[in-house]
């Protein structure tokens, strides 16, 4: 059996959502829901709007990850809600908009709470705007703790419904949506969400497909990949 290893590393997810305007109170500033977070996946597995989940707090300047990252933990220190933070991209009004992707709330009562926290942490946010629902392409920069299960193929080690595998070179949004479109109904099991990412590593940048699943395999995932490698292969 191969020896797995793990990794630990950051990098970015790359991904589209259905978005509009949070319906609850949040201090005026402009905060955007995904309606419904990992869209390609159908299972029953995902609550919807029981709790938060994929908010986006877009910011009012294009503040730089660290600053993100160091308010996040001034955050933290302040208060005893329970949530992930990242930096991220949105695109909004045809630009691309810094934000902070906000996950694992456990009530929308703390979204008020959480901007005014990060307001206090030097960061603040866009005026509050009715924003009808829109897709939206979503860049996460991420922390990755991931193990390396077969060549090429990880498994996320924090966020168990994730697999990852390589891919041998970038492509485009759009060519990811023709081939993930192409892909769909040709196998067996098609009940995943899928993105496109990034692994920084020592080497250089690793491009990924990320995967999200609950019942899938590793022999579903290794079919995957084959096709992804497969479909992507006929845009060279």
């Amino acid at each position: 059996m191969k020896n797995t290893r793990i990794i630990e590393t950051v990098g970015t997810i790359t991904k589209k959502e259905n978005l509009a305007t949070l319906e609850c109170e949040t201090d005026k500033a402009l905060v955007l829901e995904s309606l419904k977070p990992y869209p390609g996946y159908n299972g029953t597995t995902i609550p919807e709007n029981l709790t938060p989940s994929g908010l986006f707090f877009i910011t009012a300047k294009n503040y730089s990850g660290e600053k993100v990252i160091r308010a996040t933990m001034a955050v933290k220190k302040k208060t005893d809600i329970i949530f992930d933070a990242a930096p991220a991209r949105i695109t909004l009004f045809n630009r691309m908009n810094p934000c902070v992707r906000i996950n694992d709330l456990q009530s929308f009562k703390q979204v008020s709470q959480l901007i005014k926290l990060y307001r206090e942490c030097g960061i603040d946010f866009k005026k509050s705007k009715k924003i009808n629902p829109f897709d939206g392409l979503i860049i996460v920069r991420k922390y990755f703790r991931i193990e390396e299960v077969a060549d090429a193929i990880y498994y996320d080690l924090d966020e168990h419904s994730m697999a990852y595998f390589e891919i041998p070179r970038l492509i485009t949004w759009d060519e990811f949506e023709k081939v993930t479109f192409r892909i769909k109904p040709n196998v067996e099991y098609n009940n995943f969400d899928a993105a496109m990412g990034v692994f920084f590593t020592p080497k250089g940048v690793n491009d990924i497909v990320r995967i999200y699943h609950k019942e899938i395999s590793l022999d579903e995932i290794k079919i995957l990949r084959t096709k992804y490698l497969d479909e992507i292969s006929r845009f060279q």
